[in-house]
């Protein structure tokens, strides 16, 4: 049976809508990342799975938002629910084959019907764009490489799982200066940096709740992907310079300046290797 409809304001239903959105988009991150990039089989059942959750998503939040259009439009929430009541059970019936007003299981099949449409229709384009898509990762791994083969470097391919910035820098770490640190180390040093120096990292940041300390805190305590200020906050803290090299584009030299005596840790950033989001490997010496 459906849950009763509860009465929430437009904007508060909008927000919630905003954070199942923000928890799908990193389950979808999280089924991408399973994949390996050679198994085209394994990609098609994914990107229909993902197809399937997106689908879902969306309906119900449509529904959400067409009940609470209806109360605000003066029907009573015990009606709306009364009418939930009774589309379900009309459907139910139909599944059964139980005789029901002809016009009322007609649209329930209708709405059925129409829904396994859709979803077939996005399981196929997911499919088709698929195997149809340029692997951007394996062009741009490829290009990389071609960089920095040249300065006797190569790639250490490192985990995607929201650590990689840190255990990267780790890597860089131990390789360059010998000194043994965990990711949540680093996480804790970039953490702290930003917070004693927020005037250095604010500007530059978009924090929709305005919270410094809390995307300080996400640094340190959660799997949240870094980026280049938490980049700048950890060659800060551990007084080190580090070169970014991409694809396109000049390296990125970070702190260079601070510390000219001192070799820079090499870090590859990747912006395709992974679907809806950056990653960083370690380079390391031929």
């Amino acid at each position: 049976m459906s849950e009763p409809i509860d009465l929430v304001t437009m904007d508060q239903l909008l927000e919630t809508h905003r954070e199942q959105q923000k928890q799908l988009t990193s389950k979808i991150i999280a089924l991408r990342k399973s994949v390996p990039k050679s198994d085209k089989r394994k990609k098609r059942e994914v990107n229909s799975r993902i197809a399937d959750l997106e689908y879902d998503l969306k309906t119900k939040q449509e529904e959400e938002i067409r009940v609470l259009k209806a109360v605000d439009d003066g029907i009573s929430l015990d009606r709306l629910n009364q009418l939930s009541l009774e589309e379900e059970q009309a459907v139910n019936a139909e599944a059964v084959g139980a005789e029901q007003p002809k016009k009322k299981v007609n649209k329930a099949r209708a709405r059925i019907e129409k829904r396994n449409a859709e979803m077939e229709r996005l399981r196929q384009e997911a499919i088709k764009e698929s195997e149809n898509q340029v692997d951007l990762g394996v062009v741009e791994t490829e290009a990389i490489t071609k960089l920095v083969v040249p300065m006797s470097l190569r790639i250490k391919q490192v985990g995607a799982d929201g650590h990689c910035l840190y255990n990267a820098f780790a890597d860089q770490l131990k390789r360059r200066y010998d000194e043994n640190v965990s990711y949540k180390e680093l996480r804790k040093s970039a953490a702290d940096y930003m917070r004693n120096h927020p005037d250095d990292f604010v500007p530059f940041l978009y924090l929709e709740d305005g919270d410094f300390g809390k995307y300080c805190n996400d640094i340190e305590f959660t799997a949240c992907w870094g980026g280049q200020l938490e980049i700048v906050a950890l060659a800060k803290s551990r007084k080190v310079p580090v070169d970014v090299i991409q694809m396109d584009g000049p390296i990125i030299k970070i702190c260079d300046d601070e510390y000219p005596d001192k070799s820079p840790l090499k870090l590859a950033y990747h912006k395709h290797l992974f679907s809806l989001g950056a990653h960083y490997n370690s380079l390391i010496d031929q």
